[in-house]
């Protein structure tokens, strides 16, 4: 059992891609949280994540999709949770602890604004069905995500520096750093110099060095064929 919420049966199962940071928040978070979860890969890069399986998943075809089956009553019920976001706010609030939103209310609002620079204002723009859309040449690809990623970090440097300690908002992990590093996975492969945000450096390099960093890192999901 995972211990999250009555009525849950067996483990979840999360369906995502190894590179995908969106997938990467909801590993990071289920490892953060010590819910035990079952890893199905979808390959974006063979449209498998279009088949008709995975698109009554998600009608989108995007990851991560987490799957819940409960039981309500006498009836087993299958939940198809989509969306980065919407699986992180579920998470949070049925296994509150330990936490990663504060408890004050503006600073809750603080947290979930720097969530959104990256999950509203970066990464959507960057994603593969984009680049699809931009150019077939993967340096012209490189260039249109490297600006949009610049231009995301320099608003977060810029109101992180108000917040941080040894992470985005004081010296605890919050979903702040759970949408962030992700994304500096992608500036790197995307050759933008974490150097050029100090701020964002600092906080991306400490939080690789946390047990759940390292435990939903893309490299440890990477396929071996």
């Amino acid at each position: 059992m995972n211990g999250i919420m009555n009525g849950v049966t067996g483990d979840l199962i999360l369906y995502h891609y190894w590179r995908s940071t969106s997938s990467w928040r909801v590993r990071w978070m289920l490892a953060f949280k010590k819910i035990q979860v079952k890893y199905v890969a979808i390959n974006l890069l063979n449209e498998e994540s279009l088949s008709p399986e995975h698109l009554k998943r998600n009608p989108m075809g995007y990851v991560p999709v987490l799957e819940v089956a409960t039981k309500e009553g006498t009836k087993d019920k299958k939940h198809l949770l989509i969306e980065s976001t919407a699986i992180s706010e579920w998470l949070e609030e049925v296994q509150p602890s330990p936490a990663l939103l504060p408890k004050a209310p503006f600073d809750r609002a603080r947290v979930r604004a720097l969530c959104e620079l990256i999950n509203a204002g970066t990464q959507p723009i960057v994603n593969l069905t984009v680049n699809e859309k931009i150019s077939d040449d993967p340096e012209e690809r490189k260039r249109w995500n490297a600006f949009w990623i610049r231009r995301g970090f320099n608003a977060f440097e810029k109101l992180v520096q108000e917040t941080a300690g040894e992470f985005s908002f004081g010296n605890t992990l919050t979903l702040a750093d759970i949408y962030l590093v992700p994304q500096c996975y992608a500036a790197l492969r995307n050759d933008v110099p974490l150097e050029e945000f100090p701020t964002i450096a600092r906080i991306y390099a400490r939080a690789l060095e946390t047990e759940s960093g390292a435990a939903s890192h893309p490299d440890r999901f990477k396929p071996t064929s």
